[in-house]
């Protein structure tokens, strides 16, 4: 399956006025010209095309062009904090209606909307990512299966996700995929096992996953697209949160818990930076690839990307990994929510396995005396070192929040 077409023989083939062969024919004559000649204009001579289907393939090739250039637009200015995710919903439902009445582009419709300015448009096209995307499209290098690829989201250190478009259904998803240089026998799998682990799971705080492959030297897989706020940066911009909203987080995410429990899984690194949260206030549990069956004993210490959450279990070999050890994470991602700070810190990885095994948090009341009494006890259960003393299951963690009252 190709992309999004924007050439004009690939959109007079889709909309069935020529054939592969009839191309192929004009194109070859197309060489014989001593200047260049438009395809749509030989198609025309050949008799192929009327000038009502030659004017018709140029209104979609230009639409077309528009909608991945607005998308391109669209992905950076979101990116840039220009533009809100429900901004550009709004934009997009506008836009679509509006197109046919002489708005450009998106950008325009913005800029007529008051909702960016002038230079803002200016610095998003004249952008590096933007004018990467045209030429990744120009190239013919912007297609990976069915996904139509608008955006870097994020380059990590083995893999890049991208904002894409998949094609047959005309929807936003993210594809990630694994960097060429990774691409060997042990990346692969652990690449594909990360995508097997999110797709055993069908819950609305968890991110689907929706295929999975390899096309043209590419390893990726493409998953729901989440747009909002990374929950440790939301922590880093404004501090802590609001007790009812740090109560809304975290209900979700135990309840997405829950359900990868029911399987006999524990997620594995419950922690900040593996949470986001949209703009309608749903919270997403993301990153499965350290998931593993109940029960499992920890024979190597896998340092999360932020050790300070994991549990003192996760820090020694021979010990059995159950839901308690995904428990305490979601006690030390809830104190940090409802105090500002991690339960337990330290400079080093080194300082933190130590801290984590040996020294008990501050008690969340002498952070904040307003947090009710109530659930500080609930987060300190939570957060016992011994997972004998900690909450047994997750649905226990639930039934104990509701009975907190603000």
């Amino acid at each position: 399956m190709k992309g999004i077409p924007i050439y004009f023989g690939e959109i007079a083939i889709q909309e069935r006025y020529i054939d592969e062969a009839m191309l192929q024919e004009c194109l070859e004559l197309q060489k014989l010209y001593r200047k260049p000649i438009p395809i749509g204009e030989i198609l025309k001579e050949k008799s192929y095309l009327r000038d009502e289907d030659l004017t018709r393939i140029l209104k979609i090739q230009q639409a077309y062009k528009t909608k991945l250039e607005s998308e391109y637009f669209a992905n950076i200015a979101l990116k840039m904090g220009f533009l809100t995710s429900q901004q550009i919903r709004e934009l997009r439902n506008k836009f679509s209606e509006e197109s046919e009445i002489g708005i450009g582009s998106l950008s325009e419709l913005a800029v007529q909307q008051e909702l960016m300015t002038e230079p803002m448009v200016e610095e998003i096209l004249n952008s590096q990512e933007y004018k990467y995307f045209l030429k990744l499209k120009a190239q013919g290098k912007s297609i990976i299966s069915n996904y139509e690829l608008i955006g870097n989201i994020i380059k990590l250190k083995k893999s890049i996700i991208y904002k894409a478009i998949q094609v047959e259904l005309s929807r936003l998803v993210a594809v990630k995929t694994l960097l060429p240089e990774c691409a060997s026998r042990e990346y692969i799998q652990s690449f594909f096992e990360e995508a097997k682990a999110t797709a055993r799971f069908n819950h609305p705080n968890l991110v689907r996953i929706y295929d999975t492959g390899y096309e043209s030297g590419t390893y990726y897989y493409a998953m729901e697209l989440v747009e909002g706020d990374n929950l440790a940066q939301q922590l880093s911009d404004e501090g802590r949160l609001q007790v009812p909203e740090a109560l809304r987080v975290i209900r979700q995410i135990a309840q997405a818990l829950e359900h990868i429990h029911s399987y006999q899984y524990i997620h594995g690194t419950v922690n900040p930076r593996n949470i986001v949260i949209r703009e309608d206030k749903v919270a997403k549990l993301f990153d499965l690839s350290a998931s593993c069956k109940l029960g499992r004993v920890n024979q190597e210490t896998r340092l999360s990307k932020m050790p300070q959450y994991m549990a003192p279990e996760q820090f020694k070999l021979g010990e059995k990994l159950d839901v308690r050890t995904d428990i305490y994470s979601l006690g030390a991602t809830f104190y940090r929510m409802l105090t500002g700070k991690a339960p337990i810190g330290g400079k080093t990885v080194e300082d933190i396995r130590q801290n984590v095994l040996e020294q008990e948090p501050k008690p969340i009341q002498e952070h904040d005396f307003t947090i009710p009494e109530a659930l500080a006890k609930i987060v300190h259960r939570m957060l016992r070192k011994d997972p004998e003393k900690r909450y047994r299951e997750i649905k226990t963690v639930l039934f104990a929040l509701k009975k907190i009252l603000l």
